[in-house]
């Protein structure tokens, strides 16, 4: 058997018999089993034709013709491995970590005009939003020194106004305002003729007044007239230090109108208007405090000296008040100011005859400003 155990290896591996003495020593074969080899060699020679080149199937089939038992399997030789495409590198950057903010509260812009159908309307932010803050980009902000009738504020350098919503208004119409008081000589007989006219006027009066004649305040507030705040001292040298000391005497003289009315204007003039002595800074601080300043486009001139007579202040106003459709008008409510009282009948008069309705200014008023302040 172990002879024959040669012969088949010898023939699986393409061997000649006449080789066999050279693989694996020499091999003595006898005559009488040579008709055992031819038959065996020929069998295997024939299997090896018909499987050609077909993929051979392990299988667990015994063969015992060759006297091999177990199950014969296929030599296994290790595949190559298949390595993966590579990729192009991708470089992976760190990502920053992220930090949750709380969003801001959106605030409503104002339609452009033309943008749509109907009439843009503005969105009034005086109630409860806060001022806005200036642009970043000072120098490309251009100067607009004045609100527009569909609430748009001033624009300057630096500048941050919100957003209003005002009245609409007649045609023609006339806001007469009466500065400094209240005075025992003046107010009470202002309040007679307006009443007598049956008109209706804004006195922006100074704190420390309000303190000495409280009861000329209830007056003028009683008869429904408008209140406005015009500082607590007047005195230049104090309201204009800075920004933060004008607001100070507005807010202390609103306490006192307050404490007095029960009421916290929001309407509020400079001493000697604006021009000269604002800049940015204070409609910046007075917009975030949610006041409304006020200047004037018309000018009885009652302060251009201690006593201008009557006739003089007439004609001042008329020599004004051509090709204005709206005014805001400054008188003086002053003790020393008596020839005002004797101009007004006439004043009221005429601006009537000109086809002017007559109003309270309110923070639903379009303010009328001086430019000045815009450009500092």
């Amino acid at each position: 058997m172990h002879d024959w155990h040669y012969v088949i290896r010898a023939t699986c591996l393409g061997f000649r018999t006449s080789d066999l003495g050279k693989g694996a020593g020499i091999m003595k074969i006898k005559h009488w089993h040579a008709w055992r080899v031819t038959f065996v060699t020929l069998a295997l020679l024939t299997s090896v034709y018909l499987s050609g080149c077909q993929p051979v199937t392990p299988t667990k089939a015994t063969v015992s013709t060759l006297g091999i038992t177990g199950p014969f399997q296929t030599p296994h030789f290790p595949e190559t491995p298949q390595l993966p495409t590579p990729e192009p590198e991708q470089k992976t950057e760190p990502i920053p970590e992220q930090k949750t903010e709380p969003i801001p509260e959106q605030k409503a812009e104002p339609v452009p005009q033309g943008a749509a159908q109907t009439p843009p309307v503005p969105v009034d932010e005086s109630d409860n939003n806060p001022a806005p803050s200036p642009s970043a980009d000072l120098s490309q902000t251009p100067i607009h020194p004045y609100y527009d009738l569909s609430g748009t504020p001033p624009s300057a350098p630096g500048l941050a106004m919100r957003v209003r919503a005002f009245n609409v208004e007649p045609q023609k119409i006339a806001y007469l305002t009466f500065d400094d008081g209240p005075y025992p000589q003046t107010t009470p007989r202002i309040l007679k003729i307006l009443q007598d006219e049956g008109v209706k006027a804004t006195f922006f009066v100074v704190g420390r007044q309000v303190a000495r004649y409280p009861d000329l305040l209830k007056a003028e507030y009683e008869q429904g007239e408008g209140i406005g705040n015009h500082s607590y001292t007047h005195d230049y040298q104090s309201v204009y230090r800075s920004p933060e000391s004008f607001l100070a005497e507005i807010k202390q003289t609103e306490e006192l109108i307050n404490k007095t009315i029960g009421v916290r204007p929001k309407i509020v003039r400079a001493p000697g208007g604006t021009q000269g002595h604002f800049h940015v800074n204070y409609y910046n601080a007075l917009d975030a405090a949610d006041y409304l300043i006020y200047d004037w486009n018309v000018s009885s001139g009652d302060a251009d000296a201690s006593l201008v007579p009557a006739d003089q202040l007439v004609q001042n106003i008329k020599n004004q008040v051509p090709g204005k459709a709206r005014m805001i008008i400054l008188m003086h409510d002053v003790g020393t100011k008596l020839t005002t009282i004797d101009a007004l009948p006439r004043i009221v008069q005429y601006l009537k005859e000109q086809g002017y309705s007559f109003g309270v200014i309110t923070p639903k008023v379009a303010p009328i400003l001086f430019p000045g302040g815009f450009h500092s």
